[in-house]
């Protein structure tokens, strides 16, 4: 069984790589192309499969062509897909990224397709009673509450990727143990413009074990109501940071597991994202474990 099981978005990434984004009604040529999975929870547990912990996916596949490149793709990372039900004639999650090489920004057009949302008989109960960690990324939210609530009755930890201010997460986050949302999100969330602030308010409205504020390029903190501790960013030369931030979750979830404190994840988890920006593909760029470690110790980061 999984380690950390995820319910969330699963999609196909149409990656290019482009000199420059192209103005309206003109044409550009691409530098590269990769066609590979994506979505924040799918990618979290590539993450996972990759440094090494054991991660299962639960929902909904079409079984159109973007399913079937989802499910082999997430599979040939080491990823558990057998708890996956394939929809006859559903056209699955997708998107067309276009990656700029000149300022390492994305833009980024998805379609849900017509996927119905999976059912609270998707939830395996069996392999998440065995789980350390259900992680969630705010997509098919009435099944991430079923499994969350499932979650706390077995005693396992839900963890949350809270990336988008999406209508009604406000009724998830009560479930949840280890929060890490963007700073973006939780100023949203709670109408505070610092940072620090909307941290104190979110831990005193949903009493998280984790809470964790990720800032992009400036690092982020771990946030208790003793301290508020920073981890660090590592400035690298970025080729593609998409994917970035949901390897930070799945590897953060992976120094957990691995008995890291709740710092030598933050740290781990900025490693592995920092490495990522560094490789082209949001999954194919997250490095292994030893990669990442190796990382680190160039970086003088210690004590992992």
């Amino acid at each position: 069984m999984a380690d950390i099981v995820g319910i969330g978005s699963a999609l196909l990434d149409t990656l290019m790589q482009t000199p420059a984004f192209p103005r309206e009604d003109t044409k550009i040529q691409g530098t590269a192309t990769k066609l590979q999975g994506g979505g924040p929870c799918a990618t979290a547990l590539v993450a996972a499969a990759k440094l090494g912990v054991s991660a299962a996916y639960m929902g909904t596949l079409g079984d159109d062509l973007y399913g079937q490149s989802i499910r082999q793709s997430m599979e040939n990372y080491g990823v558990d897909m057998s708890r996956v039900r394939t929809v006859a004639g559903a056209i699955s999650y997708h998107s067309f990224v276009l990656l700029n090489l000149a300022g390492a920004t994305r833009t980024c057009v998805w379609s849900k397709g017509t996927l119905p949302q999976p059912e609270e008989s998707d939830v395996d109960l069996q392999a998440l009673a065995q789980a350390k960690f259900l992680h969630l990324d705010g997509h098919q939210l009435e099944t991430a509450k079923y499994a969350a609530a499932k979650a706390q009755e077995l005693g396992v930890t839900v963890s949350l990727d809270a990336g988008g201010l999406y209508p009604g997460i406000e009724t998830l986050l009560p479930l949840v143990g280890v929060l890490i949302p963007s700073e973006e999100f939780a100023t949203g969330f709670t109408g505070c413009s610092c940072p620090e602030q909307a941290a104190r308010e979110l831990w005193e409205a949903f009493s998280p074990q984790t809470l964790v504020i990720t800032q992009g390029k400036a690092g982020g903190f771990v946030y208790t109501p003793e301290e508020i501790r920073r981890y660090p960013a590592f400035s690298v030369e970025a080729v593609d940071t998409n994917g970035a931030g949901d390897t930070f979750h799945g590897a953060f979830l992976v120094g957990r597991v691995r008995g890291m404190t709740e710092m030598q994840s933050a740290r781990f988890a900025s490693g592995a994202s920092a490495l990522k920006c560094t490789r082209f593909g949001s999954q194919e760029g997250i490095p292994s474990y030893q990669e990442t470690l190796a990382f680190l110790k160039s970086q003088r980061e210690v004590g992992l």
